[in-house]
């Protein structure tokens, strides 16, 4: 039952309509929605990149134009002031060197250097320094640039005070003979990012300056950079290394490239890289996704609940229209069953004047024309049995007839024998007990006679039950036994039990039956054999009624289930038998067809349906 339950719900128009309301509004506005969240999502990507571009741009920008001023300021000062280095002087010497200090609050320290690569005069911001603190640098690298009249800047370090600073140094003079030394000054690095946090950045973004190695040297975070944080992990560090290998004019692009990456802390980021100029440093900004998103998650949420609203309304609307537009189909399926279990009488109230409402309208119509059709063959049903009936009450007379003379024999001779014979002697004899049990023998065959007739004229409403053919075959039997025997013809009844029961009108099978037979024996005048074949065969059993009389015409076969259709002499049939048996046979769900048999005579053959509970119990 929930097999068929579930194969109704699956096969149903509901269903369809869900369907389709699904595929018609509810995919396309999800498919919408995630599309335009898709737009949504790349669009506050890219202006989320544009604006960390921006601030890479930045401090791009800053920290070059800070080398920069001060590589051209100490130039300045350096094409000024060349006697000065020639000045036996210290104070003078000092005094240039603390205003190029005040004047630039990112250094930290400033030296003069000879030309032999003496530091002459060094001044820092936090502490003094004596003349013992000087040193010769004579073999250092960076000092042999001067010597060659180029500028230099140096890897950035950390100091005593665990600052992160960086050497910048500009010559004095010219090359060789005319070198006379030069300045090296100590940038911090603190103090930049002080000036780079300025830099707005989007909510839980962060900006990572890292050097030519990769090394960490400033962060908005600077606790980071105290503490030599690792952040090579991050692919966009990596990333800038290998730009630098690639790129030999890496110093002189300013180009940004966006991505998203996991960073040195396990965070999955939207991030900018970038070389600066001049330097050769990389400059980082990222922002978690998290932090990035975290706009379009609330309005995700906002669009989702809409969309989730708009979802629900659409279904429950579809729902009650489907429901309202099915109820009136659901009505006429269940007018179809109803007809279907013989129910004439069912009207399917009409609710609705559109194409369902002219079909409900017709349906109605056309059972009240099958229920007066139905109503008609019932009457000529009844009409061919009455017909019937006149023609079975003559055999049935005749064979009535015999046990009556037989009876008025045996009450003749036992009176005669009675005024003959002594009583005594007749009844120690057994004669009286030999004529009473002919005479009961006699009755019983008379009353089993007219009791046939009596059952098969009675008239009954149509009732299905559980019946067995060969038990109809035989009452059927017992009223055409006149004109057989009469007519002299063989009955052969074929069939291997056990033979199925099937769920038919008793009745009308035996009138079928009869039908059937009687136009057998009407074509068997001469005599000749009358064969009836029972097989089961799946979910049918099959009846054949073979006779061996003169057949039919070939022409007339077409014609032989058509109403008061007749081969037989005015006065003997109607020609209605053929058509009745026809439409009763139908009514049982069964076929039944007529051919004139390969040798002689005609076959009837008659299919009926088995049903399932029936083949059980049988």
């Amino acid at each position: 039952m929930k097999k068929q339950t579930r194969s109704y719900w699956y096969n149903s128009i509901k269903l369809r309509l869900m369907s389709i309301m699904i595929i018609i509004s509810i995919i396309p506005i999800l498919f919408l929605g995630f599309y335009n969240i898709e737009i949504i999502k790349k669009e506050i990507q890219n202006s989320i990149h544009k604006q960390h571009i921006l601030t890479a741009s930045r401090v791009s920008y800053v920290v070059s134009d800070l080398v920069k001023t001060l590589q051209t300021s100490l130039e300045t000062v350096s094409l000024t002031n060349t006697e000065i280095f020639d000045d036996s002087n210290i104070k003078n010497k000092e005094n240039l060197i603390y205003g190029i200090l005040k004047k630039f609050p990112h250094l930290e320290e400033i030296v003069m250097v000879s030309a032999d690569g003496k530091e002459i005069v060094r001044v820092s911001k936090r502490y003094a320094i004596s003349n013992e603190d000087l040193n010769i640098i004579a073999d250092n690298v960076l000092f042999q640039k001067l010597k060659q009249g180029k500028s230099f800047i140096g890897s950035p370090e950390i100091d005593i005070d665990n600052q992160i600073i960086f050497d910048l140094g500009v010559p004095v003079g010219g090359i060789n003979e005319d070198f006379r030394g030069g300045f090296i000054v100590k940038i911090s690095l603190r103090q930049v990012m002080q000036e780079i946090s300025s830099v707005e950045v989007s909510d839980g973004g962060y900006i990572m300056l890292v050097d030519e190695n990769g090394e960490l040297i400033g962060h908005s975070d600077y606790s980071q950079v105290l503490r030599r944080q690792d952040v090579s992990e991050s692919k966009g560090v990596s990333n800038l290394l290998k730009s630098k290998v690639n790129d030999e004019d890496y110093l002189r692009n300013l180009e940004f490239k966006s991505i998203i990456y996991e960073s040195y802390n396990g965070e999955d980021v939207l991030g900018v890289y970038g070389l600066i100029p001049v330097v050769g440093w990389g400059v980082v900004v990222e922002q978690p996704l998290v932090n990035a998103y975290s706009t379009l998650d609330k309005m995700l949420f906002r669009l989702n609940s809409v969309l989730f609203i708009i979802l629900i309304s659409i279904t429950i609307l579809g729902i009650i229209f489907i429901f309202h537009f099915i109820k009136p189909v659901e009505e006429l399926a269940k007018g179809v069953a109803s007809v279907k279990k013989g129910n004439l009488d069912y009207k399917i109230p009409k609710q609705c004047t559109d194409e369902i409402g002219l079909v409900i309208e017709a349906f109605n119509e056309m059972i009240e024309e099958i229920k007066k059709k139905r109503e008609n063959e019932n009457l000529a049903i009844k009409a061919e049995k009455k017909a019937a009936i006149g023609v079975l009450a003559a055999g049935v007379a005749h064979e009535i007839n015999n046990p009556m003379n037989n009876l008025g024999f045996y009450a003749d001779d036992l009176l005669e024998r009675l005024e003959t014979e002594d009583i005594e002697q007749l009844k120690k004899e057994g004669v009286f007990k030999e004529y009473l049990l002919n005479i009961r023998e006699e009755i019983y065959r008379c009353t089993d006679i007219t009791q046939s007739l009596l059952n098969y004229s009675r008239e009954v409403e149509p009732q299905c039950k559980k019946v067995y053919i060969p038990n109809i075959i035989d009452r059927v039997m017992k009223l055409v036994k006149y004109p057989i025997s009469k007519q002299n013809i063989t009955i052969n009844l074929k069939y291997e039990e056990p033979l199925p029961y099937i769920y038919v009108d008793e009745s009308q099978l035996q009138q079928v039956i009869l039908n059937l037979v009687t136009n057998s024996l009407d074509a068997m005048n001469s005599g000749g054999i009358l064969t009836i074949c029972l097989l089961s065969q799946g979910n049918s059993i099959c009846m054949e009624v073979i006779d061996t009389g003169e057949g039919i015409e070939e022409g007339n076969l077409k014609h032989v289930f058509d109403p008061f259709f007749t081969t037989k002499p005015v006065g003997k049939g109607t020609g209605l038998g053929l058509a009745i048996s026809q439409v009763i046979v139908e009514r049982m769900g069964g076929t039944i067809s007529l051919r004139n048999n390969q040798e002689i005579g005609t076959k009837a053959t008659i299919w009926l349906p088995i049903v399932a509970e029936v083949i059980e119990d049988g």
